[in-house]
C-alpha cells in the first residue's frame, strides 16, 4: 500500500475504517424477453441490493424495469428479506403476484443474486464473474 495524496491510503480518507465493513452491493442480471417494455430500453434485468452481511437481509433494492409500479413493487418485495432464508418465498411471490410479462428474468435474476451474494460472502469479499 502506498500513501496517496490527502494522507489517504488506497483512496480511503485518512484515519477512515477498512472498506470490508457490514454492508455490501450484490446484484443480479437476467436477459429480458424481446416483447417486454423493459427490453425496449434494456437488455437485460439487473437487481442491486444493499446488503447488511452480518444478517443477510436487503436493505434496499434497486431494479431496472420500466414502470414505476413495477419496480416499486419487485424493490418492496426485496427490502427486508433475507437472501438466504426467503429466497423460495421471494419467487412463490413473484410466481404468484408478478404478472409482468418479464416475470421469469425477474425471478432468473433474482436467482443469480442469491447465487452471486453466497459466492461473494463464501469468498469473504467481492466476486466477480
Amino acid at each position: 500500500m502506498t500513501e496517496a495524496i490527502g494522507g489517504s491510503i488506497d483512496g480511503l480518507p485518512a484515519g477512515s475504517p477498512a472498506a470490508a465493513g457490514d454492508r455490501c452491493i450484490a446484484c443480479g442480471y437476467a436477459k429480458l424477453p424481446r416483447q417486454t417494455a423493459a427490453a425496449q430500453v434494456y437488455q437485460m434485468v439487473t437487481i442491486v441490493t444493499l446488503v447488511d452481511k452480518p444478517t443477510n437481509v436487503v436493505l434496499e433494492a434497486s431494479v431496472t424495469l420500466i414502470t414505476p409500479l413495477a419496480r416499486s413493487f419487485v424493490e418492496t418485495l426485496l427490502v427486508g428479506s433475507n437472501l438466504e432464508a426467503d429466497q423460495e418465498r421471494i419467487l412463490q411471490e413473484l410466481r404468484v403476484n408478478y404478472g409482468g410479462g418479464a416475470q421469469k428474468a425477474v425471478k432468473q435474476a433474482y436467482r443469480d443474486l442469491c447465487e452471486r451474494y453466497a459466492e461473494m460472502k463464501a469468498a469473504g469479499g467481492t466476486y466477480h464473474r
